[in-house]
């Protein structure tokens, strides 16, 4: 068990937003399912490159049920939906 009492192998349920086809938000949906049923959701990606010019590159694991062992770009992400997401203020946070 962790400190707050949840067991530290717990499968957390991650939602993401549903969208139509111009990024407006039509409901929402469990991320595994969402990618399951092909749905359009928003989603994150970042791509980081040297002064070079070069991509860092993510391989991602091989567990993965989403392209498990595939190299992908820097990283990716889904925005949590609104009614979901919580900001908590860390010590030092704020921009420098």
């Amino acid at each position: 068990m962790s400190r707050s009492g949840q067991r530290a192998d717990a499968i957390v349920m991650e939602w993401v937003v549903l969208v139509d086809l111009h990024d407006n938000p039509i409901g929402e949906m469990g991320k595994l399912e969402a990618h399951q049923k092909g749905a359009l959701h928003r989603a994150i990606s970042v791509f980081i490159f040297n002064q070079q010019g070069e991509m860092l590159l993510q391989r991602r694991a091989e567990h993965k049920y989403h392209s498990g062992g595939h190299w992908s770009n820097t990283c990716c992400s889904h925005p949590a939906p609104e009614s979901r997401s919580r900001v908590l203020p860390t010590a030092g946070s704020g921009k420098k």
